[in-house]
């Protein structure tokens, strides 16, 4: 199984912005543990940031962490009625998902989201969506953690086990 790997910044990665004397662009810095933990996340499938963090800070992450394959981003596009969901960036994140397999351009078999912010509407839309879905939700204080990456490893093992 390949999914796409749905990743919130902030209150899962939360990484320290430290001013950079050189630009006036920001320089976040991930702790050693979550710069891990990400890599491990994209040797499991394609990496896809949900996050309303400005390009900048997302160009910082990508260039700290340098995957072997750049992730992709989720155009967070909110409609008027996306404000009033419990969960605000379902709609956009919906719709992109849509688009990529309208285009072609989904490669992946099930979809990974990971975000410190899903109310009740993200459980019932990953529910009917038609493919496999694994929703982790990492407390904000703490963020992304072993026991997450692990409870993504053990989604696609039990997902490639349900294909054979």
């Amino acid at each position: 199984m390949k999914p796409i790997i749905l990743l919130d910044i902030n209150g899962v990665l939360n990484p320290k912005v430290q001013p950079n004397d050189s630009s006036d662009s920001p320089h976040p810095q991930l702790s050693d543990l979550k710069a891990a933990l990400v890599q491990r996340l994209a040797s499991k499938g394609r990496i896809a940031w949900v996050s309303t963090s400005d390009d900048d800070l997302v160009d910082a992450l990508e260039d700290q962490l340098e995957l072997e394959v750049a992730p992709l981003r989720v155009a967070m596009t909110p409609e008027p009625d996306d404000e009033h969901q419990p969960t605000p960036k379902l709609g956009s994140v919906a719709r992109w998902l849509d688009e990529m397999d309208a285009g072609g351009d989904a490669d992946w078999d099930a979809i990974v989201w990971i975000d410190d912010a899903m109310g009740q509407d993200v459980h019932d839309w990953a529910h009917q969506y038609h493919r496999p879905v694994l929703l982790e939700k990492p407390d904000p204080e703490e963020g992304l953690s072993e026991a997450h990456v692990v409870a993504v490893q053990v989604f696609i093992d039990g997902e490639q086990e349900a294909a054979h």
